[in-house]
């Protein structure tokens, strides 16, 4: 028996002592992964190797291969691993050209593996002649709508011996890099060349510029230094086609046309065969709107001609309905105001004929009103104006049979409702604006919603000095400025077909903070904020 005893005590013991257990306190390693050695050195001149290896202190791991960059461009990367404690380069099929100094730009790819401490912004550089280039670009790069700062934005260097305006379309860069988080960008070990520079947002990861990808250029050819000064660049959306360009046309439903137009500007659209027709825009993204004609009449499979005019051009155009093309049932929408200061809107989606005042019904609390103001503004809009009363509730019905479209159908009944806010619910603004002279400037007072701004009022040349702004929401607002240089008196993007850069606009750093029942004084100046 107590040999039992003393044979099942080993085995307890036994067990006890191979349980892993994990180690407890210590101190945190926090810093990065250090380089040991390169083979061949770092910055060697005279390289003829087809593989590189670089050691560190600890095992290592490649985060996001996506942050290496290899410039001069090659078009096959070399092959790039991280092996336990070290990363292997290998030059499989393209090799690096005779006299010229390579930079294998890691970023922050690498970390530790047990803590993920990062290398920041290590670089490998190597030259295939007999000395360094020691040359370099340096600068930031902007959204210039939003003044923020771009990261991961493909900085291009284009020699410029064989650039052509399809260059960015067609070529690699020969040298490029990336904006970091900040912005920020740097190209190091350049040649005394000169260059086109030339940024985008690189979307496909092609290295080559698309239509489509944001775009940013340095106005005039560089040529890199040993100090080079630091250079802004702003990044826009292209135009895709010209301004009033058609991209296409739609004849799905009866008695409706559609005609898909880039940017139209001062376009008409009239129909040849009816002397009538009522038009109306859609606003769609990306600067692409639909026009859409109504037609008093339109059979299946007839043939519709129109007749296109801008302000220098002229073009007919022939369509066809579908057979059995659907008919769009009659809607209305009621509009309710958003501020004591707001009209109600009544809108179709056909165009309206006169609509009967007295089917039109709005309600105070219980009590019939008339309104003070009732007007058509458009074939498919009419505006109601009253002099709402604070903390009560209003309601619209627009009678069954209030108004016919133009085909003569008659609509259906709809109402809509709400509580109008005090006075106290809305904060007060006394803005003065100090005198400026230029009078290609805008201001905007833009409220800030989340990661988005929106317009609340806005001032063109002559500014008014001073100004009282009423019924503001509480919230947080700010001032915004923009250089209207074509005196258009709207903000227009850049193109890079045209070399033309967008428009500047410039923040007021100040934000601020508008609560309810407050009265503000603000005051701003054109000059600082351009200039800060």
């Amino acid at each position: 028996m107590r040999k039992i005893f003393s044979i099942y005590l080993l085995i307890i013991l036994i067990t006890s002592c191979a349980q892993q257990v994990i180690p407890t306190g210590g101190i945190k390693d926090d810093k990065a992964p250090i380089i040991l050695s390169h083979a061949p050195e770092n910055k060697s001149t005279q390289f003829k190797s087809n593989q590189i290896t670089i050691k560190f202190n600890e095992y290592i791991t490649i985060k996001d291969a996506g942050q290496i960059i290899v410039s001069p461009f090659l078009k096959d990367k070399p092959k790039i691993e991280s092996n336990g404690k070290q990363i292997n380069i290998e030059f499989l099929t393209a090799k690096p050209q005779a006299n010229t100094t390579y930079t294998i730009n890691f970023a922050n790819s690498i970390s530790d593996v047990n803590e993920g401490n990062i290398l920041n912004n290590y670089s490998y550089v190597f030259s295939t002649g007999n000395y360094l280039d020691s040359n370099s670009i340096t600068g930031r790069i902007f959204n210039s709508q939003t003044t923020k700062e771009e990261k991961d934005i493909l900085i291009a260097l284009y020699q410029k011996q064989t650039f052509t305006d399809t260059s960015i379309y067609k070529n690699y860069p020969n040298y490029f890099t990336k904006s970091n988080e900040k912005g920020r960008f740097s190209i190091n070990n350049l040649p005394a060349d000169t260059f086109q520079l030339i940024a985008f947002k690189d979307a496909n990861a092609d290295n080559k510029y698309q239509k489509t990808e944001e775009i940013a250029f340095n106005d005039n050819f560089l040529i890199p230094s040993l100090r080079s000064d630091s250079m802004d660049l702003k990044l826009f959306k292209n135009p895709l086609y010209k301004a009033n360009t058609l991209l296409d046309t739609l004849s799905k439903q009866r008695h409706i046309y559609q005609f898909i137009v880039y940017k139209p500007t001062g376009i008409q659209v009239k129909s040849l065969n009816h002397s009538t027709s009522y038009q109306s825009t859609l606003i769609g993204k990306n600067d692409i709107d639909t026009i859409q004609l109504f037609l008093p009449e339109s059979k299946d499979t007839t043939t519709e001609i129109f007749e296109i005019k801008t302000a220098d051009t002229s073009y007919f155009i022939s369509l066809k309905t579908k057979a059995k093309s659907k008919l769009m049932p009659l809607q209305t929408n009621i509009v309710i105001p958003d501020k004591p200061l707001d009209s109600i809107k009544i809108i179709s989606n056909f165009p309206i004929n006169d609509l009967i005042k007295t089917k039109l019904e709005i309600v105070e609390d219980t009590n019939k009103i008339d309104p003070n103001y009732f007007k058509q503004t458009s074939p498919f809009e009419w505006v109601i104006y009253y002099s709402y009363k604070e903390n009560k509730s209003y309601s619209i019905t627009l009678k069954d049979s209030a108004y016919t479209d133009h085909l003569g159908r008659y609509n259906k009944s709809t109402n809509n409702s709400f509580i109008t806010k005090s006075e106290k619910d809305y904060g007060t603004m006394l803005l003065t604006i100090s005198p400026n002279n230029n009078d290609k400037i805008i201001v905007q007072l833009i409220e800030l919603k989340s990661a988005e701004e929106v317009k609340i009022q806005e001032w063109k040349y002559p500014l008014p000095i001073e100004t009282h702004i009423k019924y503001l929401k509480p919230g947080n607002y700010q001032f915004k400025i923009i250089e209207d240089l074509n005196n258009n008196g709207t903000w227009d993007t850049g193109d890079y077909t045209k070399k033309i850069q967008a428009e500047p606009i410039f923040y007021d750093k100040t934000i601020i903070s508008i609560k309810a029942y407050w009265d503000i004084e603000q005051g701003i100046s054109i000059d600082n904020i351009i200039n800060n």
